[in-house]
């Protein structure tokens, strides 16, 4: 009889522990449901002051005075990336709906600063004007510099470079670059020196190429390069739909880059005379380089460096350029 009773016991006792803890463990789901809509509340929350503070950024370029533009534009850049990287780490509790929804909010914003920096920044025009004798074709053949810039208008005034160039080195120096913004576009199999601080730097659509830079005042710009190799130094870079690309990069800030793919990256050892007076001319500290600090838009994984890019081995960096050569157009293996 005892022994019926202490087994009823018993049952009763691992009901009631079992009904205790089912209540326990509804309360805990409850209280995790409330935690994730509070944190789900105060992450939109914070989403879009970002995004309205970006929006307001862009509404406020039209006022911007022209010389001013690119560094605003540089600076809604990195709030866009911001904006990617909270939402990229906040993704353990949020919805896959609130994922897509912030990746198409940074998608957007992206597109529509690209499409006001391009409709509001003068466009870089060529037109010829003094020849200087600098330059050198492949083969060794002399012949006149021509210097690209347009003749009216007073911003396009301070820009200079190459345009549609083919299997011939191409030399810049200290003079030609002073302030000035250089301009490197359908470029193919050439050697570029820049001697001097340029204040910025533009390329696009250059390939098989290797360019050397002395220090860039403000910011390199890069779309649609392939096949390069380049040793340049800036206050920040960008990089946009390029690929196969050795860097040497002295960079004070970061670099940003979007739809690129083998992108290698290694210390920047460009070296000629005037060198470290020409980082003082540009405002830039030769002692800090953040060069292996890369911003990838097309990667949001905070916990995993981007596969588009890495650090290139010290065993197949190129130490001396003064030695290196472009053979028949082509960079050896």
């Amino acid at each position: 009889m005892q022994e019926r009773s202490d087994k009823l016991t018993t049952s009763l006792n691992k009901r009631e522990l079992e009904r205790k803890l089912d209540i326990e463990k509804k309360l805990e789901g409850k209280q995790q449901l409330i935690a994730e809509h509070e944190q789900l509340e105060y992450f939109t929350k914070s989403f879009n002051e970002k995004r309205i503070a970006v929006e307001n950024a862009l509404k406020s370029s039209s006022s911007v005075d022209v010389v001013d533009l690119p560094k605003h534009f540089d600076t809604i850049y990195k709030s866009i990336l911001m904006l990617q990287k909270y939402g990229a780490s906040s993704k353990i509790f949020l919805r896959m709906y609130d994922v897509e929804r912030c990746h198409q909010t940074v998608h957007e914003l992206t597109v529509r600063t690209r499409e006001l920096e391009e409709n509001l920044i003068p466009k870089k025009k060529f037109g010829f004007k003094n020849k200087k004798p600098n330059i050198t074709d492949l083969n060794g053949r002399s012949e006149d510099v021509v210097d690209y810039a347009a003749p009216h208008q007073s911003y396009e005034e301070s820009i200079c470079g190459f345009e549609n160039r083919k299997n011939e080195t191409l030399i810049m120096q200290k003079s030609d670059v002073y302030k000035n913004d250089v301009v490197l576009q359908n470029i193919e199999n050439c050697l570029i020196k820049l001697y001097g601080t340029p204040s910025t730097l533009h390329l696009n659509h250059v390939r098989n190429c290797l360019i050397l830079s002395g220090p860039v005042s403000t910011s390199i710009f890069a779309e649609y390069c392939n096949d390069l190799k380049m040793a340049i130094a800036c206050q920040q870079l960008r990089l946009h739909s390029s690929s196969d690309i050795h860097i040497y990069l002295h960079v004070t800030s970061r670099a940003i880059m979007e739809d690129c793919n083998n992108i290698l990256i290694a210390p920047y050892n460009f070296k000629y005379d005037s060198l470290k007076e020409d980082f003082v001319t540009a405002g830039l500290d030769q002692n800090i380089n953040n060069w292996t600090s890369v911003d990838d838009f097309n990667w949001l994984n905070l916990q995993k460096k981007s596969p588009n890019w890495s650090i290139l081995q010290e065993h197949e960096r190129i130490s001396d350029w003064d030695n290196f050569t472009l053979p028949c157009g082509k960079f050896p293996d």
